[in-house]
């Protein structure tokens, strides 16, 4: 019974471990990217697109995205938006006039800010 929960203990901790480092740490300085299949670039950079953080049923419109290149699938990307210190989760769709695609895989990661530089610096 012990062997069995100490096995069991060691299962956890590798799950938290992978969890853990599979999510990237990323900023406001970070852009997400993603490949979005359409006609044309014209047509794919027509869409809207919304973003669900943390499993949300509403989505938040995406401003600025901009995508590129020669042929489906385009190279979409977007600054990332604000999110509070920790770690969160997000998944996106594409919209037209016809309606809404599913919901993307979901992107984990882990939202930081780093600190602003020390200014003024003197002796006291």
């Amino acid at each position: 019974m012990k062997r069995l929960a100490i096995v069991c203990a060691m299962f956890a901790l590798l799950a938290f471990t992978v969890t853990a480092a599979a999510q990237t740490p990323v900023t406001t300085a970070n852009k997400i990217g993603w490949d979005q299949s359409a006609p044309t670039l014209a047509e794919a950079q027509s869409y809207v697109y919304k973003y669900y953080p943390d499993a949300a049923t509403a989505g938040v419109a995406l401003a600025s995205v901009t995508c590129a290149g020669t042929t489906s699938p385009y190279q979409c990307e977007v600054p990332f938006p604000a999110f509070t210190p920790g770690s969160h989760t997000l998944t996106l769709t594409a919209s037209n006039a016809a309606g809404e695609s599913a919901k993307s895989a979901v992107l984990a990661f882990a939202f930081v800010i780093i600190p602003a530089s020390p200014n003024n610096l003197r002796i006291k």
